[in-house]
């Protein structure tokens, strides 16, 4: 499994695998390609772009637990409750990056 490399001068690097790398890069907007760079100009919108996928998924688990426990109370068995691991967490190193960057004026790159 690969991993790709995410660096800035404002933070230290970040090291995810590359699947993970991959649906992060798409949802800011990247191409999927082994190298890259989040222009510092372009850091504010991929930062929000994260941050609203990241609330969006909340959102759709909290919906999914509110279904579970109205399952419970109507007296139905209810679904298996998996705790995967969220994109809140595996993005958040990356998050914290682009806030950094953010501040500093600085640009984030990738690389395999």
């Amino acid at each position: 499994m690969a991993l790709v490399v995410f660096r800035s001068k404002a933070a230290g690097e970040i090291y995810m695998f590359a699947e993970t790398a991959r649906r992060i890069l798409q949802i800011i907007g990247k191409q999927d390609a082994p190298r890259g760079v989040i222009a510092a100009e372009q850091v504010a919108d991929a930062l929000a772009r994260l941050v609203a996928a990241v609330e969006e998924e909340k959102a759709q688990l909290k919906a999914a637990e509110r279904e579970r426990d109205e399952a419970e109370r109507r007296g139905e068995p209810p679904p298996a409750a998996e705790r995967p691991v969220t994109l809140g967490q595996r993005a958040f190193p990356l998050i914290e990056m682009l806030r950094a960057a953010q501040k500093k004026n600085a640009d984030v790159t990738w690389g395999v």
